[in-house]
C-alpha cells in the first residue's frame, strides 16, 4: 500500500482568513471528510467563529459532535464541528515592513530620475523593472 496519506484518524483544516468582509475559506484538509462536511465547517466558519489572532491563515484539528436529542427526537444539541486552534501564521506580506514612500509636494523643479516637474517622488521614481 502506498503512503499517499498519513495513517491519522483527526480532521486538520488549514484556514484562510482575509478579514474585513470577506468569508474565511479551507484552503488544505488533512484527513478523510467529504465534500458536505467541508461545505458545513465552511457554513460554522462564516457564522459566529472568532478569528482570535486577526486576518491570517489557521490549523484546525476538526471534531464532529453529533449532537443530543431526548427520548421523543427532540434536538436538545445539534450536531456542529468543533474546531481546535492548532497554529497561526500571518504572511509577511500583510505586515507592513517598511517606511512608505514619503511624499513630496511638487516643485517647479525637474525629477533626477524622469526629468518631470510634476514628479510626486523627486529623486526616486526609478521603476525597478
Amino acid at each position: 500500500m502506498s503512503d499517499l496519506f498519513r495513517p491519522r484518524k483527526d480532521l486538520v483544516v488549514k484556514v484562510w482568513n482575509a478579514g474585513d468582509d470577506d468569508d474565511a475559506f479551507i484552503c488544505a484538509v488533512n484527513g478523510e471528510v467529504t465534500i458536505d462536511a467541508l461545505a458545513e465547517i465552511e457554513e460554522e466558519l462564516k457564522g459566529e467563529h472568532e478569528f482570535s489572532s486577526g486576518p491570517g491563515e489557521y490549523v484546525y484539528c476538526a471534531c464532529y459532535d453529533q449532537g443530543e436529542s431526548d427520548e421523543f427526537g427532540n434536538v436538545l444539541f445539534r450536531p456542529y464541528w468543533e474546531l481546535t486552534e492548532v497554529s497561526f501564521e500571518k504572511p509577511d506580506w500583510m505586515s507592513m515592513t517598511h517606511e512608505p514612500e514619503t511624499f513630496v509636494p511638487p516643485s517647479d523643479e525637474p525629477c533626477d530620475d524622469c526629468g518631470n516637474p510634476n514628479c510626486f517622488f523627486k529623486h526616486h521614481c526609478q521603476i525597478p523593472f
